[in-house]
């Protein structure tokens, strides 16, 4: 009885997410799928080689336990993400190589991102957060180590 009613919420939310794609259920999905896997540290990376005067993100990286190989497939769209965030991202992410934001975006996120549980509005906007909050920690390229709760651990201690 147990099994079939987790098979049938299992069902609902899968029908939820293709009817309506709200975020509430893509979170849901994207976490549900995640849950074999152990975040036990976030690392923010700084660059300081895209000659704009000022540090800025190279990436937000979810160090999964060394048994995680539960990430998704999900690919980058500029329109999962909100008005804000995309456009703090072109300010303070932009690609410091060749290409485009969006090609280093997209790399970003299905590296690291897909893995990190969170939506990609959340997973964007939350690097971006512990960015305004820490980044003037960086005087230069450097790595600034959180729990997975996000509480601050240090700079270059990851």
């Amino acid at each position: 009885m147990h099994s079939t009613i987790l098979l049938l919420i299992s069902v609902i939310m899968g029908m939820a997410l293709m009817l309506n794609g709200a975020e509430v259920n893509e979170t849901a999905s994207v976490s549900s799928k995640l849950a074999s896997c152990t975040i036990t540290e976030y690392v923010l990376a700084l660059q300081d080689d895209c000659k704009f005067g000022y540090d800025t993100i190279h990436g937000l990286w979810p160090d999964p336990a060394s048994s995680c190989t539960t990430c998704t497939s999900e690919v980058f769209s500029e329109s999962k993400l909100s008005s804000t965030t995309l456009s703090n991202m072109k300010k303070y992410w932009p690609t410091c190589q060749s290409g485009t934001n969006d090609d280093f975006w997209s790399h970003e996120w299905s590296k690291h991102g897909t893995c990190s549980g969170l939506s990609q509005d959340a997973y964007f906007s939350k690097a971006l957060s512990l960015y305004s909050t820490y980044g003037s920690k960086c005087t230069t390229d450097c790595y600034l180590c959180f729990t997975p709760s996000f509480s601050y651990e240090g700079k270059n201690v990851c």
